[in-house]
């Protein structure tokens, strides 16, 4: 009887191994359907909303880059002020 039921709990373990391995591929497989289902529900900009948008960003990231180097150079030469 020990025989039959190692014997049973090897073939049992394959075929647990195999059935994890579909769900992680079937899991896969629902994750890209998925993917794909909310991508075909996304509102994508058209051309002119897109340059808006981005000339927006490059505006705003060139002002932030001024107002940081302005105050570096003024903290910058008043550390040299004060330590030297």
């Amino acid at each position: 009887m020990g025989n039959k039921r190692s014997a049973a709990s090897a073939g049992g373990g394959r075929s647990q191994a195999q059935q994890q391995q579909k769900r992680r591929f079937g899991g896969l497989i629902d994750f890209i359907r998925n993917v794909r289902a909310e991508l075909r529900r996304v509102t994508w900009p058209n051309r002119d909303q897109l340059q808006q948008s981005t000339a927006v960003v490059l505006i705003i990231v060139v002002a932030l880059t001024a107002f940081v180097a302005f105050w570096d150079f003024i903290f910058q030469n008043l550390a040299r002020i004060v330590f030297l």
